[in-house]
């Protein structure tokens, strides 16, 4: 039996403290015919967005431990996570991106296969508030109460007030519990836990529904699972002028077992004059 046709029925163990279970739930299961199980861990102490606790650890890192804990923790032989980073995107950097990294561990063969999902899709923003001012432009432009809130204090390190916030009547007696403290540095930004985003719910659905069929597609050369992309070639012509660009023309694809690769096909026949240097500097 191949090592994908094992998966066929078996559990897998999410470590979640933020309701992630039904993001990967559909994807397994019809992909994989595994069954995804939460199992609640503290995973905020590998750091939260809040900034109440630091990250060390590289996002692979912390998808490895995530999964570790929930193999653990359920004594199920596979485990997942997943770990995601927002803020100004690394390539277009004046643009906010949510990067999110999924991660599948297999303690049987010893494999562990990962992934990452880019969005452009994500609703992040940050207010520095003044007491008595009129929120009402900024909680239109965070799509509140759709999405969630924190309030945090910067007047002595970073301290969350509140986290989770839905209502406008939480949110000002938060602001005025503050206030009454003598808190002066308060921010109020977008809560980017999987359960109060839901942009950034959509966009960890993407990539475990990426992960499973990147699970489910063997190697050409040894069969085992997570056949995927491991680079790519920048060099697309412009169609215009035919010189190279930075654009990707086709990408490498790699086995996480063996030392395989193989270029792919050429994913466009050019590039538009408009991501040219050349055509337009």
């Amino acid at each position: 039996m191949s090592i994908i046709n094992s998966y066929r029925g078996q559990r897998i163990a999410l470590a979640t403290l933020h309701q992630k279970g039904a993001l990967a739930q559909e994807p397994f299961l019809e992909i994989l015919d595994m069954r995804v199980e939460e199992v609640r861990v503290d995973t905020d102490q590998f750091g939260t967005f809040s900034g109440d606790v630091e990250r060390t650890l590289t996002p692979k890192e912390v998808l490895k431990a995530k999964a570790e804990l929930g193999i653990t923790d359920s004594q199920a032989k596979f485990g997942l996570a997943s770990e995601g980073t927002i803020g100004a995107d690394p390539v277009v950097g004046f643009l906010n991106s949510d990067i999110e990294h999924v991660g599948f561990l297999d303690s049987v063969n010893n494999l562990f296969i990962s992934h990452s999902y880019r969005s452009f899709d994500i609703q992040v923003h940050t207010h520095q508030y003044a007491p008595g001012e009129d929120l009402s432009a900024f909680l239109a432009k965070a799509d509140f109460p759709h999405h969630q809130l924190i309030v945090k204090s910067f007047d002595n390190g970073v301290k969350p007030l509140a986290k989770g916030i839905s209502t406008i009547e939480e949110l000002m007696s938060v602001l005025k519990a503050a206030d009454a403290e003598g808190l002066i540095k308060i921010t109020i930004e977008s809560d980017l836990r999987a359960h109060a985003s839901p942009s950034r719910a959509a966009n960890i659905k993407k990539a475990f529904t990426e992960l499973a069929a990147k699970i489910h597609t063997p190697c050409p050369q040894c069969e085992c699972p997570g056949w995927g992309i491991t680079s790519s070639i920048p060099g697309l012509a412009c169609l215009d002028c035919g010189e190279e660009t930075e654009a990707v023309k086709a990408y490498i694809y790699g086995c996480i077992s063996c030392t395989f690769t193989k270029e792919g096909d050429p994913i466009a026949e050019g590039v538009d004059p408009s991501r040219c240097n050349w055509c337009n500097p």
